[in-house]
């Protein structure tokens, strides 16, 4: 099981290959993406909802639960591994900010079975409080190894930055007060409430017929009930603007120092045009020829920096990480926010950059299609946030974008605009850093 980070970018789209849709009688959506490069095929079901529907108090329920499901089938902790294994199936699920999925991974030839697996998976869920207590155990343990790691512990300090009093909407993994507050019944409530085919999708990538896809799905999802729309009429903390700047330092005995900023991003429900220039300028920025990294890397300052946006239907966050030695890491930082706040310059960055970074997108949407394991779960996250129609434009939007674009982004979300700085590294580097700071507001 996986828990999707806050830090991590959103995969571009990989579009090309012959996609369909379709929408069952019971409100299920049903995508398949047919490729046949290899006998192989990716059977996933998303539900939308995620760290986002969660309340204070909650942080780390939808992630908890996906956990739980899959001990759920069969009443017996390994059912659903034996079944998985039975059909020569890989199998897992991952929690992010918008989005709880369970996929499958497996010879196309047990495409049907696969499908038929994970539609049992999700009607025939018993809820006890034995397979809580026993799965929320693995969980906690999860949490403490996550928390162990320096490079964690910097994200998740800087995220409750970012969002502030929203922190619990943006909190996949919880931390050991919330999951040890959560109980049944506020499992079985969000289950009920969220797991409805209404508000759900089955994905299958591969080397699959959409037509049989359509008549499978209909046979095992076909009887799932529709519920009422988990949405109407709810009310959610909103994510607010970010107060002024802010700062997070970690001190531990490391090697080098990592630098993040982070900012609040185009929310696409708002500014969807901006969420397209902004993978089109990180793309150009991470170039290793683009002037960017020049004044960054080439020059001594960092050994890596990268630029990511992760498309979300609410504020996306803007993350810019680097690793820096301890003797540049003061120089580092001043540089690396110097840049952000004059990016809107373009300084360095032409038409000739845009026609690049298409031919590059063009070469890796091509590779990416060859890996329908990570296909599925990338139409998933769109699905689920910024939607199918997003990711089956996404090129035509992209490539459509302009210098006047990349300005307007850069003006709007990177430009003196409030953000969360964080440095972790030993602690006489840091003491150095945190002087700065405070002499810096």
């Amino acid at each position: 099981m996986t828990l999707v980070s806050q830090g991590a970018p959103a995969q571009e789209p990989e579009v090309g290959s012959d996609f369909f849709q379709y929408e069952l009688d019971n409100g299920l959506q049903v995508v398949v993406v047919e490729n046949h490069a290899a006998p192989l095929a990716t059977v996933l079901v998303a539900i939308r909802g995620g760290a986002a529907v969660q309340e204070v108090g909650e942080e780390g329920l939808a992630h908890l639960f996906e956990h739980l499901l899959f001990r759920l089938y069969g009443k017996e902790p390994a059912a659903f591994a034996t079944a998985a294994s039975q059909i020569n199936a890989y199998y897992n699920g991952s929690t992010s900010h918008e989005l709880v999925d369970y996929y499958l991974m497996l010879p196309s030839s047990n495409t049907e079975k696969g499908i038929r697996l994970l539609g049992r998976l999700f009607t025939r869920a018993d809820l006890r409080d034995i397979d809580l207590e026993e799965e929320r155990a693995v969980v906690l343990d999860e949490l403490e190894r996550r928390q162990s790691d320096p490079e964690g512990e910097l994200s998740r300090a800087m995220a409750r930055e970012l969002w502030g009093d929203a922190w619990h909407r943006r909190d996949v993994g919880g931390d050991s007060a919330s999951l040890t507050a959560i109980d049944v019944d506020r499992l079985r409530a969000s289950f009920e409430r969220y797991y409805v085919p209404n508000n759900a999708a089955l994905i299958v990538t591969g080397d699959v017929n959409p037509e049989q896809v359509r008549r499978w799905a209909r046979r095992h999802f076909g009887r799932w009930e529709r519920g009422a729309d988990p949405f109407e009429g709810a009310t959610f903390k909103a994510l607010t603007p970010l107060a002024g700047t802010r700062a997070t330092i970690v001190a531990r005995n490391m090697q080098d120092v990592t630098i993040r900023i982070q900012l609040q991003g185009p929310a696409v429900m708002d500014d969807v045009a901006a969420s397209y220039a902004a993978h089109v300028l990180f793309e150009i920025l991470n170039n290793p020829q683009s002037h960017f990294q020049q004044q960054l890397v080439e020059s001594g300052l960092f050994q890596a920096v990268r630029c990511s946006y992760a498309t979300r239907q609410e504020v996306g966050p803007i993350t810019i990480v680097g690793k820096t030695s301890l003797e540049e890491a003061h120089n580092a930082l001043v540089a690396l926010v110097a840049q952000i706040d004059s990016i809107a310059y373009l300084v360095g960055v032409s038409k000739r950059d845009l026609i690049i970074a298409k031919k590059r997108r063009e070469v890796g949407a091509v590779l990416a299609l060859e890996a329908t394991a990570t296909l599925a779960p990338t139409l998933a996250s769109y699905w689920a946030g910024a939607g199918v129609d997003y990711y089956a434009g996404y090129y035509e939007h992209v490539n459509a974008q302009n210098l006047e674009d990349l300005r307007a982004f850069a003006a709007t979300y990177l430009v003196n605009q409030p953000k969360v700085l964080g440095v972790l590294g030993p602690s006489t580097t840091m003491e150095r850093i945190a002087d700065w700071l405070r002499g810096n507001p």
